[in-house]
């Protein structure tokens, strides 16, 4: 787009800044300077960095992140094109939901244990409570713009849904499924035959019982030692042969709704498996796809419409990096 502008340097400064923001154990002004200028709005090292977390929480973690300047770069681009929206909804009267922005502030909260934490943790990279709230007024004013302006102007027709159906088969074609239960006893394979005998005389005890007729899920929660589908009653949900150990999907797969296993081993330890539902691979009709089809038609026009706002807005706009003085330059930066 036009307004990339020339982000290398930058890219450094920030990674390093957020480095010493972490190791720091005096927060100062220092570590949050105004490292870019877009039409007159500073935008801060801290903005960028919380950005770079959502990215990172969004790809799946950060062993994921395979260059650092990179994310840098997709951070910034991605609050100089925020700023720009949100800019553009306060030009044309554009209001944030601000039962939207509430909820949002009280979920961040919320997730960081309280207030009072969610100021020591933002504080560490140099920003205030206010500052946030800026910065999340900012990201609802961007949403809102869209809302309001973009969104009412996409209409999807029948005759698009259909095309998009036909077009793209394997997106309705549904494998097999089953939603099973499981209790598990720990055990690797590199484990001794005493401990391996050990969780199998433990799993064929559960097994036991589950068959003299003890409700599975209940036993799950009492003996299974996987913590987190114990709490469940062992509930896996619906998966399809493969996505499981092939010596889990093989049992799983071979039982009928009701059925129990007998006591099955892969790499993770000794299971006993019991199938709640089957689903049989079919052909997701077109009248039960239409909803997720327009969904997705919309999603794209919507992509494509912002897209295009923000290349006229960039071209038009001022972008100022502050770290190494280039700039101003307008949307040619």
């Amino acid at each position: 787009m036009k307004h990339r502008i020339s982000l290398g340097f930058l890219a450094i400064f920030i990674a390093a800044a957020v480095a010493v923001a972490q190791d720091s154990a005096t927060p100062t002004a220092e570590v949050n300077p105004a490292v870019l200028e877009v039409n007159g709005d500073k935008i801060y090292a801290a903005e960028i960095s919380m950005t770079m977390q959502n990215i990172v929480a969004q790809i799946g973690g950060r062993e994921r992140v395979e260059d650092e300047e990179v994310l840098v770069k997709m951070a910034t681009q991605r609050v100089i094109e925020q700023t720009m929206l949100a800019q553009e909804a306060r030009r044309t009267n554009v209001p944030p939901n601000e039962l939207r922005l509430a909820e949002m502030i009280q979920a961040i909260e919320g997730q960081a244990g309280g207030r009072e934490r969610l100021e020591s943790n933002i504080g560490a990279f140099g920003m205030s409570y206010e500052q946030l709230v800026d910065f999340l007024r900012e990201m609802e004013l961007s949403r809102a713009l869209i809302e309001q302006q973009i969104s009412p102007t996409i209409q999807v027709s029948d005759e698009e849904i259909e095309a998009f159906y036909s077009d793209k088969p394997e997106l309705f074609n549904v494998e097999e499924r089953v939603r099973a239960r499981h209790i598990i006893f720990h055990v690797s394979l590199q484990d001794d035959a005493e401990t391996v005998a050990t969780a199998r005389g433990k799993a064929e005890e559960a097994r036991r019982r589950a068959l003299a007729g003890e409700d599975f899920a209940e036993l799950a929660r009492e003996l299974s030692e996987e913590k987190e589908t114990a709490a469940k009653g062992g509930d896996l949900g619906f998966f399809t042969y493969g996505q499981t150990a092939p010596t889990f999907s093989a049992a799983a797969f071979a039982l009928e709704p009701g059925d129990i296993s007998p006591v099955v081993r892969t790499e993770f330890g000794m299971h006993v498996i019991k199938v709640e539902e089957k689903q049989p691979a079919r052909l997701v009709p077109l009248e039960e796809a239409s909803g997720q089809i327009r969904n997705i038609l919309i999603q794209n026009e919507t992509g494509q419409k912002v897209a295009k706002l923000i290349e006229s807005l960039a071209g038009q706009a001022t972008i100022t990096n502050l770290v190494d003085g280039s700039g101003p330059a307008g949307g040619q930066q």
